[in-house]
Formats: C-alpha cells, structure tokens, sequence
C-alpha cells in the first residue's frame, strides 16, 4: 500500500452515487488504470474538472490492497473537451478511447499508444483535422505500436519488393500481394489499393508520432483508408465496439461495409 504521482489521460468516466466517480486513465506510460474519486463531484470540488473525460491530468493516487487506486489529489494539465463541440468528433474520440482501451494493459507499459491518442485529441481538438483521416491513422498505427504492423515491403507470395501500383492488401491478414501473383493466384478477401491510399498508409507507419496525422486526403483514397484501416483494426482487436456504431450512425462515410475485405 502506497502513495504514487503520475500523469495520465481520462479515457472512460462513470458516476455513481450522488459524488463519486469511477474513471479510467491511460498513463503517460501507457498502462491502463482504473481509480476511483470519492467525493469528486461535491459542488466546488476543486479536482473535479481534472478528472473528466479527455483531460490529461496530474494523479496523486492511493494504492490499495489488490492494486485498487484512489484519488488523493488531481491537477489539469491539459483538457481536450473541445472535443465536445461537434457530436460526430466526440463520438469518434470515444470509439478511439474504447480502441485504445482494449489494446493497452494494466501491467505492461506503452507509451506510444498514449503519446498517439494525446496527438490524435490536439489534431481533433485544435487542429481541426479531418476525422476520417485521424480515425484511419489512429488505428493502423496502433495496430502498429501494439506489434501488429501490416507487412507492406514485399508481396507475400513472391517476395518481390512492392511499389506504389498493384498493390492488394488482405485487412484479414495484414499482408500484400503485387499485380501479378493476385491475377495468377486471385485475391480473395484483399483490396487493391490506390497509389495514394498507400502513399497514407506508408506516411502513418513510418513518420515520428507528433507527423502522423499532418496529412490530407480526397475521393476515393480516403475512403479507401478510412475503410481499410477500419477493418484492419477490427480484426486485431478481435472484437466490434458500441462506440464504433455509434460513430456510424452519425457520420456514414466512415463506416464499412460488412463485407469489407471478405474473401468472396
């Protein structure tokens, strides 16, 4: 039983009773963490806005038996609530928030999972970047850091280097086959990708965290990425998301088909 200190973003909130809270924080160390915060929502609670969905905060927490945490005392650093101002940009953080949530641990440290939905809120929040495209890199880089990263270098039949054109891209799989083995062998459940839909996908995977999102897509590409990141994810996760649906009913061209990527 101890007393600790660390900074950490609220990514799930739950109030219960007449002033408490339970809240789930992802470290600056990419642990996932649950706390409660007795009392915070008494009127003129001074740690009450620190503890609040998509704030990033100073924790001073209690540490129980069981490893159950307690907050002691909460600091804003910073607050990414204008997050808020549109309902499809707040629906999407949740999704992203419950994505994160599920691929981060509660004993095993990933700081590049909370520095990336850090950025993807400043790009949202202040940036005002389009949601598609933080959507899209947020979960294939995830995927990526989670130590889930597509195979993009050669074709997986031949071993042949890929380039910009004739690229088929399994979301199922997480590989490519070039032009010429998808005609020879056929390409069931693969997508053949646009040249700028892999400029993206490259642009995600290799830039430094904070460069990201710093890109911009039109047309069929975007909604190419969007929809092949999407199901990349998914099928990572291993699981569907209410947040995601919810998504989907308020901004349609980010969803897929169901059939996306499905072998035929």
């Amino acid at each position: 039983m101890e007393h600790l200190t660390c900074k950490g973003l609220v990514i799930r909130e739950t109030d219960f009773g007449d002033t408490d809270r339970y809240i789930r924080v992802l470290t600056e160390e990419g642990r996932r963490i649950e706390v409660l915060c007795k009392g915070v929502r008494r009127r003129g609670g001074r740690m009450m806005n620190a503890v609040r969905l998509f704030c990033y905060s100073e924790l001073t927490l209690y540490q129980g038996r069981r490893g159950k945490y307690t907050l002691q005392g909460a600091d804003l650093i910073a607050s990414f609530w204008g997050v808020t101002g549109s309902m499809e940009t707040y629906a999407l953080c949740c999704y992203l928030a419950e994505l994160v949530g599920q691929m981060t641990d509660t004993e095993e440290d990933s700081p590049a999972a909370a520095r990336l939905f850090l950025y993807a809120l400043h790009a949202l929040a202040d940036q005002g970047r389009d949601r598609l495209a933080v959507k899209a890199a947020f979960e294939l880089r995830l995927m990526a850091e989670s130590g889930y990263a597509p195979d993009f270098s050669a074709c997986s039949v031949c071993q042949a280097p890929l380039g910009p054109q004739d690229i088929f891209f399994s979301p199922r799989d997480g590989v490519c086959r070039c032009g010429a083995c998808a005609a020879r062998l056929g390409a069931p459940g693969y997508v053949h990708l646009l040249p700028a839909t892999v400029s993206a996908i490259q642009h995600i995977l290799i830039q430094e965290i904070p460069r990201v999102y710093a890109f911009a897509l039109t047309g069929p590409a975007r909604a190419q990425l969007s929809a092949v990141c999407e199901a990349y994810a998914l099928c990572r996760a291993e699981r569907g998301f209410d947040s995601l649906k919810f998504y989907r009913s308020l901004e349609p061209e980010g969803g897929i088909s169901p059939t996306f990527g499905a072998k035929k």
